[in-house]
C-alpha cells in the first residue's frame, strides 16, 4: 500500500508505520522500509517496538501500547485511517483498543 501511494507524486497520503518484532533481526524489508521513508519527503514515517531489545536499540521496547501510537500515528480524524496486521491477540488487546482510546473511530479501523 505504501509503495503504491509513494509512487505517486500526486498523491498527497501520508502514511506512518509502528511495526512491532520480537528482535532487531526480525524486521523484515527493513532496508527497503527505510530507503522508501527517506525517499518520501516526509510522507511515510516508521517507527519500531521490539519485544525483547538488544542492549544498543534505541527504538521503543514491549507491545504496542496507547503511548506509541499517540508519539507515531497522526491525530485522529474523519480522513485518517488505521490498517493494522499481526496476530489476532495482538490485535485484539494492543492494536484496536489503543486507537480506541486515541479516538480514532471504528470505521476507519481494518485490520488483516
Amino acid at each position: 500500500i505504501v509503495e503504491a501511494i509513494l509512487k505517486d507524486p500526486s498523491d498527497k497520503t501520508e502514511c506512518s508505520l509502528l511495526y512491532a518484532n520480537q528482535t532487531e533481526d526480525d524486521i523484515l524489508l527493513r532496508n527497503e522500509l527505510e530507503k522508501m521513508a527517506r525517499e518520501s519527503n516526509g510522507r511515510f514515517k516508521i517507527a519500531y517496538t521490539l519485544d525483547r531489545p538488544g542492549e544498543n536499540w534505541k527504538g521503543f521496547s514491549g507491545f504496542v501500547n496507547e503511548d506509541m501510537l499517540k508519539e507515531t500515528m497522526p491525530v485522529a480524524g474523519a480522513n485518517t485511517f488505521a490498517l493494522a496486521c499481526g496476530p489476532p491477540p495482538m490485535i485484539k488487546f494492543a492494536i484496536k483498543p489503543n486507537f480506541e482510546k486515541l479516538g480514532y473511530p471504528a470505521d476507519n479501523f481494518f485490520a488483516f
